[in-house]
């Protein structure tokens, strides 16, 4: 039975799974990619995309709750930053997965989870220090 449990179990009792989703969105945000298999691609997704609905609000209620659930401040951090300019463009659908054959040792079917859009990098252009005009000394 599947009383109280959101989405697959896969064969994990409830803190296993946590600290699996913890792990895959942790690995995702720093690598901006992942290869997984597709059942844990499928269960984590919707967690990442309301991740990133959260961090594109921005409110500090939103990143404690998303702290909650990645329990690293630099990773959080990291997907506030970028989530405001990187996803931007977009309501929803921010990861796709791309299926890339079976893994050889089980034959288990493996997947690509990554971001739909690249990182912007925002250059920020440095102010100019005034020169400093020396007078010449008369000898």
């Amino acid at each position: 039975m599947r009383h109280a449990v959101f989405g697959k179990k896969l064969s994990r009792t409830k803190n296993e799974r946590r600290r699996l989703f913890a792990g895959l969105v942790r690995d995702l945000i720093l690598r901006n990619g992942i290869t997984t298999t597709i059942a844990k691609a499928k269960a984590v997704q919707p967690l990442i995309e309301k991740l990133i609905t959260k961090a594109r609000e921005g409110s500090e209620v939103n990143r404690r709750r998303v702290d909650a659930v990645i329990t690293d401040r630099k990773i959080t951090a990291q997907l506030f930053d970028e989530a405001k300019t990187r996803f931007a463009a977009r309501t929803s659908g921010f990861t796709r997965i791309i299926k890339l054959g079976k893994r050889k040792g089980d034959a288990t079917d493996i997947a690509l989870l990554s971001f739909v859009d690249e990182k912007v990098v925002v250059e920020t252009i440095a102010p100019k220090k005034p020169v400093r005009k020396t007078a010449k000394k008369k000898a």
